[in-house]
């Protein structure tokens, strides 16, 4: 997937790592962490369409861990911000997030608690000396105070699977490295050869396999009907409107459209009394390449097929 110069509308994008760090120092919004130990991680898994450049021999060497280490914590959820993106902000081509969150590490790694064994380090740019870490819950910059995710430092996040806070990758180049955003005031470089530093080994998983992967999905404008069509096509005939009211399922994607079964009307995971199902294609992500749809706040449980 190499696409490039996409844009998140979710803060000021174009402001790097030091504008971000005078933000964030100044930034005190909670009081209260859990500790953790850091140990080697296992090899990360592949990113989703080979976003590894295998043949790359330029990968950056693995800078050294910060020292002293600061003890892992889980970051705090109110100091996480953004969590639902707005209806025209641009999230990118995909998130950062843990390769396999179910993992026997022992305590339940939802919301923002995976970052606490995470070890990603960050760079300015990808022409630009080592910045500083994202490890153990905490962000530390070269030579300076670590900064706790969520208590000194307010980090911006979007909620995409049920109960995990990701962050949304604005790009991806070819050599591998990606730029990723998690202040609301900045984003960050990493690179993919550097995925499985820590215990939980990450991974960039592009919109597509998320919005066809996830059981339930939403229209990001819920206050207007939206078309669904016999074919992806925006000249197919129109089959139904959708409206807010609709628990919409994905069954399969093709380009920019997603064949979905919709039940309407329905109050959150229930459907009504003379609710109906159809199946049809719906437009999931624009001629800007920003997805139209988004993950319910709520998980339902599945539906009998009709």
């Amino acid at each position: 997937m190499g696409q490039t110069s996409k844009h998140c509308g979710l803060g000021n994008l174009s402001r790097l790592l030091p504008v971000a760090l005078g933000l964030l120092a100044t930034t005190a919004l909670l009081e209260t962490a859990l500790p953790r130990p850091l140990q080697a991680a296992p090899n990360a898994l592949a990113a989703p369409q080979d976003l590894r450049n295998k043949q790359d021999t330029s990968e950056p060497t693995a800078p050294p861990l910060p020292s002293p280490l600061p003890e892992p914590i889980i970051p705090e959820a109110a100091g996480i911000i953004g969590l639902t993106p707005a209806p025209s902000d641009d999230v990118g081509v995909g998130h950062l997030r843990p390769a396999n969150p179910n993992t026997d590490l022992g305590d339940d790694l939802s919301g923002a608690g995976w970052l606490r064994d995470v070890a990603l380090p960050i760079y300015p740019s990808p022409e630009s000396a080592h910045w500083g870490w994202l490890i153990n819950g905490w962000l530390v910059p070269n030579d300076a105070v670590p900064l706790a995710i969520g208590r000194d430092a307010a980090f911006s996040m979007v909620k995409t699977e049920q109960q995990i806070y990701t962050f949304p990758v604005l790009e991806v180049r070819p050599d591998g490295w990606f730029r990723f955003q998690y202040t609301p005031a900045g984003a960050a470089w990493a690179h993919t050869s550097h995925l499985d530093l820590g215990r939980l080994p990450l991974t960039i998983e592009t919109w597509e396999t998320s919005m066809q992967a996830a059981s339930r999905i939403e229209f990001r404008r819920p206050g207007l009907a939206q078309p669904m069509r016999l074919a992806p096509s925006s000249t197919a005939p129109l089959q139904a409107l959708v409206g807010s009211n609709s628990i919409i399922e994905p069954l399969d994607l093709e380009g920019d459209w997603l064949r979905v079964r919709v039940t309407q009307p329905a109050q959150g995971c229930t459907p009504l009394p003379g609710s109906s199902t159809a199946e049809g294609w719906v437009r999931w992500r624009s001629d800007a390449d920003i997805p139209l749809i988004w993950f319910p706040s709520t998980d339902c449980p599945p539906l009998a097929n009709n």
